[in-house]
């Protein structure tokens, strides 16, 4: 008998030890769960209630679940339980509990179908204000993302079609410019000595300048169809100087202006974009530098691991607010109206140097002003 009552005394104290286990387990799990009756009230609850709602669990059991719920989702929990219900399967939802004078908490629930006389079994956890918020925005940069890859395709598409344009627009620029190039050649052999020196000039001229304009469009093709870049070299910036000076020297002439062409170094860039470049910058001297008699000066020096080279000439100095909008599209020099353009070739220049890697500015001088670009160094 003894040995009996030793032994129904340890079962005792184990199952104590137990109830003080589990409660030990549920008091330290952040766990919430219950089970709705037939009428949607609570049956059973278990888990932090009193940390969540300031409310005793027992004092929920037989209520209805909407005194926990915060009436904005009620709409929402009734549609998870029918759907629990409908489907046999788990349903996700998050709802704000009902916290009376405190703030609302939310709390990520998982619904299944009940067993036995339980109609719904729930298990859920209390949501960390940061953790939802970092949800939130990741779904809003999802969103963003799926915004940004439906704009890059259709910005992609819209690439090609330009791309196709411009191949058919420098194809049918082009073809003209060619037959003018041609043409003075031949004229010029048809002639022969019966052409008179100034005639020949005129022609030589005209057989330049066709041959440039068509040089300048299949540099312009060339950097449409470059995409994510054009293919650099070593380039002599004085070479490429001293053609465009030649192609030039008729303007020149008319102004009676003089180019003083410094010694240029050996630059990383593309030779017909650079052409354009020089093209512009000495042209634009031209045309805004004194009406005659006008000195242009094309000098470089070195800048760290890149050369800076410059185009100097005279002319009405810019003002320091028009320094950066100059090489906006569009944008011409105040005042100049006397000089034809679209005010399109500083633009073009800014354009092309940043593709070739490097970056362009002007700076007024006393009288006339100073355009320069940096290129890295070969």
């Amino acid at each position: 008998m003894a040995d009996l009552s030793q032994h129904q005394a340890a079962g005792v104290r184990s199952f104590a030890f137990a109830e003080a286990r589990d409660a030990a387990f549920a008091a330290a799990s952040r766990e919430l769960r219950f089970c709705l009756d037939r009428e949607d009230r609570f049956a059973h609850i278990e888990g932090p209630w009193q940390s969540l709602l300031d409310r005793e669990p027992a004092r929920l059991l037989g209520a209805h679940w909407r005194v926990a719920i915060s009436p904005f989702d009620h709409s929402t929990m009734r549609v998870a339980i029918k759907h629990a219900l409908s489907a046999r399967e788990p349903v996700e939802l998050e709802v704000r509990m009902d916290a009376g004078t405190l703030a609302d908490r939310v709390v990520h629930w998982t619904l299944l179908t009940g067993t036995g006389a339980d109609l719904i079994t729930a298990v859920g956890y209390e949501q960390d204000h940061a953790l939802a918020d970092a949800r939130a925005e990741s779904a809003r940069l999802r969103r963003q993302v799926r915004e940004l890859e439906s704009k890059v395709d259709v910005l992609s598409e819209h690439s090609r079609s330009m791309e196709g344009f411009a191949a058919t627009a420098a194809h049918q620029l082009s073809e003209p410019l060619i037959v003018a190039e041609s043409g003075t050649i031949m004229v010029a052999e048809d002639l022969g000595d019966a052409l008179e020196p100034e005639l020949r000039a005129r022609l030589d001229a005209i057989g330049r300048g066709a041959a440039r304009a068509r040089q300048m469009v299949d540099a312009l093709l060339l950097d449409a169809r470059s995409g994510s870049g054009v293919a650099l070299e070593a380039v002599d910036a004085g070479q490429i100087a001293t053609q465009v000076l030649e192609d030039l020297a008729p303007q020149m002439r008319e102004r009676s202006a003089l180019a003083e062409l410094g010694e240029l170094p050996v630059v990383h860039a593309e030779p017909r974009l650079l052409s354009i470049v020089f093209h512009n910058l000495i042209s634009n001297a031209i045309k805004y530098g004194p009406r005659e008699g006008g000195r242009i000066q094309i000098e470089a020096r070195r800048d760290g691991d890149a050369w800076r080279l410059a185009v100097i000439s005279g002319g009405t100095p810019l003002l320091d607010q028009e320094t950066a909008r100059v090489f906006e599209p569009w944008r011409r020099a105040p005042g100049e109206r006397r000089v034809p353009g679209s005010g399109l070739g500083l633009a073009i220049c800014k354009r092309l140097i940043e593709r070739l890697g490097g970056t362009i500015g002007v700076e007024p001088q006393a009288a006339g002003n100073c355009f320069y670009f940096v290129l890295p160094a070969a």
